[in-house]
This record gives C-alpha cells, structure tokens and sequence, in this order.
C-alpha cells in the first residue's frame, strides 16, 4: 500500500505540472480569441492609433501552489515585450490584477501600410503557473473609416446656423478622436469640431456653420484623425444663405437709432409681429 501511496505522489505532481504548462491566454478584445503558438490576428489599425487588449485572468489551469481563486490559477500581470515592437511604436503594461489585464499599443504615426507582429508577456507570481509569451498581428492601414454627409446642400437664413449631418463609420480596432475643418468658407464662417468615434461603430456628428450675408458658396469638409493626418476623408458640401421677408421684418425688432422716434414704434411693431409668426 505504501508502495502505491509513494508512487502516486509523483504521478500527481507531474499531471500538475502538464496542467500547468497547459495553461492558456485568451483575448477578449478588440476580438475574442484564444492565443497559442499562432500569431492572433486582432484587424486593422491606422498610423498613430493606439489599440486596446484585453485579456482575461484566468490561465485555464489548476493552481499549483497556493490557490486563491477557486481551482484556476490566475495570470497577475500582462507586459507588452518591447523589444518585438516595430521602430517608433510604444507599449504599455497593464496594472498588476486588474481584471481584465490591459495592455496598450501604439503605432507609429509614420508606419507603412502592411502586417505587423508583437508579443504580450503574461506572468502569474504566486501559484505557480509558468511564464508564457503569445504573439499578435496587426493591419496598419490608412483607410480606416468611412465619413459621408447625409445632405451635401444645406439652406438658412443669414445669421442662422445651417446644420450638416455627418455619418461617420469606424473600420478600425482601435477607437479615436476625430477633427472636422472645413476650406472655402469665408473667413468669418470658419467652423472646428472635434468627435470620439469608438473601435468598429458608426455615429452621426452635426455641426453648424453661420453664415452672415446672403449667398452660396461651394466648400470642403475634411474629417481627419488626430492621431494622423494619412487618416482623412474629405466630403463636398454647399451651403445657400438666403435673405426672406419674414427675416427682414423679424430683424426690425433691435430697432434703427437713426429714425424719428415714431418710425422707431413702427418698426419694433413690426418687429414683434414677424417674431411671432416665424415661432
């Protein structure tokens, strides 16, 4: 009896051991993926964009020593290795036990369109699963959204805003904030706006451009990333200020200083009548 006892000691270590060297990565995003000996293809993103990895703790090992978990080992930390990172790029680690371990990696601005790989170092200090290393494929590539306007030609009044609706469609793995600037407006219509369009989602972004005398004018809206300006789209877009009656009757209302104090009655009755109507 002893015999088997003695002999089963060591068949229990070594099945630890195999279950161990057993233990496994699993990413959960920006795709949900198991990660062996095969670099993890995790899509596309553009030139100076930072892409998130999660993973989750869970080694899908029995803890050797020390459990505190259940009956699983959990990775403690998940460390971006460096030395595989392409010229330019950086990484950062995750935080020790965060759930889920986090790692960063960002492109170079600069960086070619073609696959890139790296590798993500896991490490589990206190029961006793082994150290392990699995690589990850990245797409750099400069298309990586779509932006469309849903109506190219906008009418206002002068002095009203005219309100462009713009359809944005992220492509990328990695979520970014984006800039509107527009050429061809005057000088005085000038518009800026900045919008976060997170990882593979598709919003629609209004803004505004006020023009201040009546008349049509042909201009571009650009939409580029921060990151880098190799991402950008470009849309065609018109804008028609118009001059009407109502709007003229309506601006009589802040009165004129050079009329007799009589006509300045009439046109404030004026005024208020138009305001009505346009409600």
């Amino acid at each position: 009896m002893s015999k088997i006892v003695g002999l089963a000691l060591p068949v229990v270590l070594v099945l630890l051991f195999v279950v161990s060297l057993a233990s496994g990565i699993t990413l959960l995003a920006p795709v949900n993926a198991e990660a062996d000996n095969a670099p993890v293809y995790i899509g596309r993103v553009g030139p100076g964009q930072t892409v998130e990895l999660q993973f989750s703790r869970d080694t899908g090992s029995v803890a050797a020593i020390n459990p505190t978990t259940g009956n699983n080992a959990l990775w403690d930390k998940a460390n971006v290795v460096k030395s595989t990172l392409p010229e330019g790029w950086e990484g950062k680690d995750s935080l020790k036990y965060e759930t889920p371990l986090t790692v960063f990696v960002s492109v170079s601005p600069s960086a070619e369109e073609k696959n890139y790989t790296f590798e993500v170092g896991f490490i589990d200090e206190y029961e006793g699963t082994e150290s392990k290393v699995a690589k990850f494929t990245v797409s750099v590539d400069n298309d990586v959204f779509d932006a469309g306007l849903e109506q190219e030609t906008v009418v206002a009044g002068v002095g009203q805003p005219a309100v462009f609706a713009l359809r944005v469609k992220s492509t990328s793995s990695a979520s970014e904030t984006f800039r509107i600037n527009a050429t061809g407006l005057p000088v005085d219509w000038k518009l800026s706006k900045t919008f976060f369009l997170p990882a593979k989602e598709e919003k629609v972004v209004y803004f505004e451009v006020v023009g201040n005398i009546q008349k049509e004018v042909p201009f571009e809206i650009i939409v580029s990333s921060i990151s880098s300006d190799k991402i950008t789209k470009t849309n065609d877009a018109r804008i028609v200020t118009v001059s009407t009656l109502l709007q003229d009757a309506k601006a009589t209302s802040h009165g004129l200083p050079l009329f007799p104090s009589v006509e300045q009655h009439v046109y404030s009755l004026i005024g208020l009548v138009a305001n009505l109507l346009w409600k």
